[in-house]
């Protein structure tokens, strides 16, 4: 009895059920490739606002592009925008004040950037569809740098703890 070899469709039944697995493997490494690139750009942009307030030290609550938040805005390539400039929640300025309350040259002053990533791929849906819900949607990326007043600062100076509180 002669048997029959055909495979014509086995390529395509084992590509089918591999295919799951190859996309969450490549939405993997672009969704966090990509959260990482902005967990840096987060972190570059807490340091330059820092270092700009620590130099320049001006305040504004209104976000200009004079101040200290909107260094961190023009610094974060986009990710922090107008309206999240000028929310303390997203970032937030800290000047350390001395035992009188005042705050002068040699203080510490703080930007805290607090940011929320959102995917850009599909993978919380497919990882989702995996475990049941486990995977959010989107996470927040936080950064704070400190640094120390070189000049005495203009404008409303907030008071408030450094990075490690």
């Amino acid at each position: 009895m002669k048997r029959i070899q055909d495979d014509r469709g086995q390529t395509v039944v084992e590509f089918t059920l591999m295919l799951p697995f190859i996309l969450f493997g490549l939405f993997a490494i672009i969704e966090f490739g990509y959260a990482f690139y902005n967990q840096i750009t987060i972190n570059h942009a807490a340091s330059e606002a820092s270092r700009y307030a620590a130099v320049a030290n001006s305040y504004d609550a209104a976000c200009s592009g004079a101040s200290i938040q909107g260094r961190a805005r023009s610094t974060s390539n986009g990710l922090i925008s107008a309206a999240d400039c000028a929310d303390p929640d997203v970032v937030d300025v800290r000047y350390q004040a001395d035992g009188t309350g005042q705050v002068g040259r040699g203080a510490g002053v703080a930007v805290e950037i607090a940011y929320t990533y959102d995917s850009i791929t599909p993978l919380p849906a497919l990882a989702n569809f995996l475990t049941g819900g486990l995977f959010p949607e989107s996470w927040p990326i936080t950064a704070c740098s400190d640094s120390r007043l070189e000049a005495i600062p203009t404008g409303s100076t907030p008071t408030g703890a450094d990075c490690d509180d």
